[in-house]
């Protein structure tokens, strides 16, 4: 891969452009090199990530700021990248109404997660036709550390049909007489001056929130031409994440399932509870996973723990005043903790080893170690599909110029369904985890009406930018179809989350990346003849 300027970029004639490196757009890219097409892969960010401006939000409780949930550089949103790979699988799709099924997406699952620094899983991650709401054997995969620069170094490197032209904001598009993309509007972001740079395919990769604004500023210059997409910006959605009961494993569970353990390729996995076909007909798309307990609550029962909560009071003791350090309370906590030590000890020492080296491994800066505890007792923290609804939406918060995008406004909240949804799953797996013998859930209280208030204050999201330019059949039915072309408009693709219909359960970045490792074959296949490639 070479970095050029953009006036390199306009003097070559080029077969595809890629705008966006993320996850999406550097898949498409490398792909479509490594077929021995010309390529142009285009980003606003350098080699070093920066934050985003924020925009306005509807309401900021319900949507991260920007500065926080997008990343300009060279590998886009993978610096901010959790590593979860988990994919929607065929029901989330049926009853999202998405225009096709999960069996056109089979065969790039395993190269999806092996982008991400996974591997090949060997089984199903979900058993979606369980008479169950839950299959309480699912897996979730964990990939290994690192933006995409860094662990795709030499596939980029190698990558010798493969230009990039990064600092680079695309302004708009270039259409014809024929209502086909030909090429993008550019400039350097420090500059001003606007370049035009060619090519015969176009793909649009630059995240959920940064497509819209590209398009829909676009289709406010071109009213005629993309006046005719109802739906774009419109039910942009995520996911609910959180946390509202713990649960407690049977004396016979092999807990040690449930925490993360490496495999030989370097990834990692872990054993969850996924919702099924079954649930997802009634409208709950969630998986569940267990999570070390606050080590400041010595209920749980755990020698490291509680030496990591001490341990962490000597630290800060200094910043505490004496009237603060003598209360009741406190004395009663320290008591507690220092039972744990006494009574849990062997077995904290026995665990030592595992716990050092899962906080110093080079995979994963931040590996959350399962750590076993007298109690037995975890957090169950939960990931939700949010509904797509017409009024959460991106808009643009003054008319395009020529030569400049404006600021976006976000439209944003969860609807009462999410929030039902969530703690009927809760109710949902805690009836089976108990027929199973696996476990039981404790909710954090008693009543309905305070769950559903803790869960509507932790739902939050942003980071998942989903369903700007819906996949649909027609251009009144969604942005893209099938193929992830857009409809009315030839030469001109969108890859990445923005195409989603449904959020579904999973995280999306194995799905955005499946996605795009198919539309590059689509393209290859489809699009330009096999002569047009260069060797």
């Amino acid at each position: 891969m070479r970095d050029i300027s953009i006036s390199e970029a306009a003097s070559r004639a080029y077969q595809f452009c890629v705008v966006g490196s993320g996850p999406a757009g550097s898949a498409v890219a490398l792909d479509m090199a490594g077929r021995g097409y010309r390529v142009l892969l285009v980003d606003a960010g350098g080699s070093l990530p920066r934050r985003r401006p924020d925009a306005r939000r509807s309401v900021p409780a319900a949507h991260a700021p920007l500065c926080d949930t997008q990343c300009q550089a060279f590998g886009g949103t993978s610096w901010l990248w959790g590593g979860r790979i988990m994919p929607l699988v065929g029901p989330e799709l049926a009853h999202g109404d998405w225009p096709l099924t999960a069996d056109s997406l089979a065969p790039y699952w395993d190269a999806a997660a092996e982008f991400l620094g996974g591997d090949a899983l060997g089984r199903m991650f979900v058993e979606t036709e369980k008479e169950t709401f839950f299959d309480l054997d699912a897996r979730e995969m964990i990939g290994r550390e690192g933006p995409l620069p860094h662990r795709k170094k030499p596939m980029f490197d190698a990558a010798s049909m493969l230009d990039a032209l990064l600092t680079t904001e695309i302004v708009g598009l270039i259409y014809d007489e024929n209502a086909r993309c030909t090429g993008l509007r550019a400039r350097n972001i420090d500059g001003t001056e606007i370049t035009e740079i060619r090519a015969e395919v176009t793909v649009i990769a630059a995240g959920g929130i940064g497509t819209a604004r590209l398009l829909l500023a676009d289709q406010a210059r071109h009213p005629r031409l993309l006046g005719h997409l109802h739906t774009l910006g419109r039910g942009y959605c995520g996911h609910l994440t959180g946390s509202v009961a713990q649960i407690t494993f049977a004396p016979d569970t092999e807990t040690a399932a449930f925490g993360l353990h490496q495999r030989a390729g370097g990834a990692f996995t872990r054993r969850v509870f996924r919702s099924t076909g079954m649930a997802m007909a009634e409208g709950i798309a969630v998986f569940f996973w267990a999570k070390n307990p606050p080590a400041h609550d010595a209920s749980h029962g755990s020698a490291i723990l509680s030496a990591k909560h001490l341990a962490r009071r000597l630290r800060n003791r200094r910043h505490v005043t004496g009237r603060e350090r003598e209360t009741p309370a406190r004395h009663a906590a320290m008591r507690s903790h220092l039972r744990n030590l006494f009574f849990d000890l062997p077995r904290g020492l026995s665990q030592l080893p595992k716990v050092l080296a899962a906080q110093f491994n080079p995979a994963r800066r931040q590996f959350d170690y399962l750590i076993p505890n007298r109690m037995r007792t975890y957090r169950l923290c939960y990931h939700a599909q949010q509904k797509r609804l017409p009024q959460n939406r991106i808009t643009l918060a003054a008319q395009p110029t020529d030569d400049a995008l404006p600021d976006i406004q976000i439209a944003y909240d969860f609807d009462d369904t999410d929030i039902d949804a969530v703690l009927r799953a809760h109710h949902h797996l805690g009836t089976e985890l108990n027929a199973s013998g696996l476990g039981r859930i404790t909710f954090d209280t008693t009543e309905d009406a305070a769950l559903l208030q803790a869960i509507r204050s932790k739902a939050r999201d942003g980071y998942h930018q989903i369903g700007t330019a819906a996949m649909g059949r027609n251009a009144s039915d969604g942005v893209v179809d099938a193929d992830c072309k857009m409809h009315g408009i030839g030469g001109l693709y969108l890859a990445g989350s923005s195409i989603f219909r449904s959020s579904g359960a999973a995280p999306p970045t194995q799905t955005i990346v499946a996605f795009a490792l198919r539309l590059a074959q689509h393209l290859s296949d489809a699009v330009l003849p096999q002569s047009t490639r260069e060797t």
